[in-house]
């Protein structure tokens, strides 16, 4: 009696939540993938296949070729050319989220018309060179598989080319569809690829080997609850990386394993099983991301995919940077632009969607790869639509949040002073070119440092109501000053010449408490202002709690401070600073009063504080690595009882890694 009164109890219990934007119905074990398939061949007759055929197995392979491992999620084709069509399942989605997107849903207002005149350089992608209308091929670092890698994952289910049946579906296979984000599609219709050897209407099931089915449905929840969030400054319904992934991630190969092998190198801090499964969902993403860029332009979708794949892959391995994944976006945006065709409103707000996404990618490469700041590529910027309002608020952007310019700068900033680091340290002799080189670098810090103080970021009624809660417009704000301030900062640091002005409009004192007198110090001087300019960094971001989304965005502010938190520097009294960079400086009361041992200790352990929170948030494995950054930093500081700068560091003891 009690066993039925148990189970009559269990059947009136609601599984439905409130719409919070986090749940989504689970998906079942059986639930299939179904992709349709497009060729400029016609399509010919099926082979027929006997009834009693067995599926090959493993052993009917080439001795030397790897075998397929069971953890592999790959896609294997059931062909069933007399079976009618299984209707498709609904799509998959969070229960408070609306089955159709509008396209302007996605990306709101990103940009006012006047917002690139302060970007003046353009995104550097390396390897990008004016493409026109080139497609992605094998010579692109994404591309680099060999045949046993591509075996190992059955093409079975895409063709080589998309169709081509006249102008309008060539415009529709453009890169910025207007549909790509408009109402969602189930997923058996989202690609249209026909074999060359099967008809175009031919439904085909691929299932899930068994020893991922039982991680896929927690994986896919993992990452709606907890890892799109990482993705963004703020979460919400507006978050894309949230409502736009729940419309597409079940129609598109590369976001069906992108998610889940985020979730899962989330995962394995807890569980190290999951590091295994990770690794091979994010090879699969590889793969797939291949085949869809050999195939046609790249789709919303997979642009999607490979920002999340680039920005992912310090998550499973901190050394890995993904710039070959940067180039290979960087390519797709600015060939867009290139091509010089009208775009529709939506899909400029997309195309300036993603380069946001960009100039993020480039600020956090910039600090801890050898990009060239001065490789500008000769393919046009993205530029806002002249329809919006100059004055419209700004929508915030999931990566750069409200402070594109900033970062643009701040980028720039950090490929100028590792190139300068670089360059010192390999230094043998002094000759008339590296002469010329420290010049070039003392013009190009000038004009910088002009840019940033000059830059004039949006107000917080200015800024478009995110539907975060927990990241007020305010969290942002105080975010893109501690970016410019941080740009400024490493300036100061590396190109000391550009605080003469500042030291001559104030005075300055400084003693020893064995000393009866009190002398002027330029030394002290700058000692002092670096290490009061990193306070007021700390000062910025200190107070906004860690609940806050914007903690993703973040880690590198913690991290270029923790060199000027020095205990044994010669400090002086800065009082009647007449001059200074920004405003928010010239507020500061950290230029105003005397610094003392403590406060610098006191900053040091909230710079630890928050960096060991971020790893219990964030991705563990990069966080991590930042905090062995700066532990060392400060421990050949105290120990040599001299500066370190942490980009010295970095680099001797192969710190780098992806620091957002």
């Amino acid at each position: 009696m009690l066993s039925s009164t148990h189970s009559a109890a269990r059947m009136n219990i609601t599984r439905s939540r409130t719409g919070c934007a986090v749940c989504i119905p689970c998906p079942g074990y059986q639930k299939p993938l179904r992709w349709k398939g497009g060729s400029k061949s016609p399509p010919k007759d099926p082979p027929e296949t006997p009834a009693d055929a067995s599926p090959p197995d493993n052993t009917a392979l080439p001795p030397q070729q790897p075998q397929p491992s069971p953890m592999y999620a790959t896609y294997q084709p059931q062909h069933q050319p007399q079976q009618p069509h299984p209707p498709p399942p609904p799509p998959l989605q969070p229960q408070s989220q609306p089955r159709t997107q509008q396209p302007e849903q996605f990306v709101t207002n990103y940009y006012d018309p006047g917002l690139l005149d302060h970007l003046t350089n353009a995104i550097d992608a390396g390897c990008m060179e004016p493409s026109g209308q080139e497609a992605l091929d094998a010579s692109m670092p994404l591309m680099q598989f060999t045949d046993d890698m591509l075996q190992l994952y059955p093409d079975q289910s895409l063709g080589q080319t998309p169709p081509d049946n006249g102008s309008q579906e060539q415009n529709e296979e453009r890169l910025w569809q207007a549909n790509a984000m408009g109402p969602q599609q189930v997923y058996s219709q989202a690609l249209t690829r026909v074999e060359p050897n099967q008809p175009s209407e031919q439904v085909i099931e691929m299932p899930l080997a068994q020893a991922l089915q039982d991680h896929s449905s927690v994986l896919v929840e993992y990452y709606f609850k907890e890892v799109c969030g990482m993705m963004s400054c703020y979460d919400s319904p507006m978050n894309p990386y949230r409502t736009t992934i729940s419309n597409m991630w079940s129609g598109s190969q590369s976001l069906y394993y992108i998610t889940q092998s985020m979730a899962a190198a989330c995962l394995s801090e807890v569980s190290p099983t999951f590091a295994s499964v990770g690794h091979r969902l994010r090879d699969q993403a590889m793969i797939c991301l291949s085949r869809e860029a050999k195939i046609a332009e790249l789709e919303t979708s997979s642009l999607l995919a490979l920002v999340m794949l680039g920005m992912s892959l310090s998550w499973h391995d901190p050394d890995s940077l993904g710039q070959p994944q940067f180039d290979v976006l960087a390519r797709k945006v600015m060939s867009a632009e290139a091509r010089g065709d009208p775009l529709a409103l939506a899909d400029k707000k997309k195309e300036f969607f993603f380069y946001n996404s960009l100039v993020y990618w480039k600020m956090l490469l910039s600090f801890v790869t050898d990009m060239d700041p001065n490789m500008r590529s000769a393919q046009p910027q993205p530029i806002p639509p002249d329809s919006l309002d100059k004055h419209e608020p700004r929508m915030p952007h999931p990566q750069t949040g409200i402070g594109i310019e900033v970062q643009e700068l701040v980028a720039s900033v950090g490929s100028l002073v590792r190139k300068e680091r670089k360059r010192l340290r390999t230094r043998r002799f002094v000759s008339k070119d590296d002469i010329q080189q420290a010049q070039d670098a003392i013009i190009a810090s000038e004009r910088l440092h002009a840019e940033l103080c000059t830059i004039e970021l949006p107000q917080e009624g200015d800024i478009v109501d995110a539907g975060d809660d927990l990241t007020p417009a305010i969290h942002l704000v105080n975010i893109a000053e501690a970016y410019r301030c941080t740009g400024l900062l490493q300036l100061y640091r590396n190109f000391p010449d550009l605080l003469v002005p500042f030291a001559q409009s104030a005075h300055y004192m400084t003693g020893s408490p064995d000393s009866s007198g009190s002398y002027t110090d330029e030394r002290a001087f700058t000692d002092t202002w670096l290490t009061c300019l990193a306070l007021h960094v700390l000062d910025l971001v200190k107070d906004i709690p860690t609940t806050s989304r914007s903690r993703s965005i973040q880690p590198l502010l913690f991290v270029s401070i923790c060199s000027e938190l020095s205990i044994c520097r010669p400090y002086c009294t800065i009082s009647n600073l007449q001059r200074s960079p920004v405003a928010s400086i010239a507020a500061s009361p950290r230029f105003r009063v005397p610094l003392n041992g403590l406060e610098v200790l006191q900053a040091r352990k909230i710079v630890i504080s928050r960096l060991s929170a971020f790893e219990n948030i964030l991705a563990a494995k990069p966080i991590r690595r930042m905090l062995m950054l700066v532990k060392k930093t400060w421990a050949c500081m105290d120990e040599e009882k001299k500066d370190m700068y942490w980009m010295d560091v970095m680099m001797d003891n192969g710190y780098e890694t992806l620091m957002g």
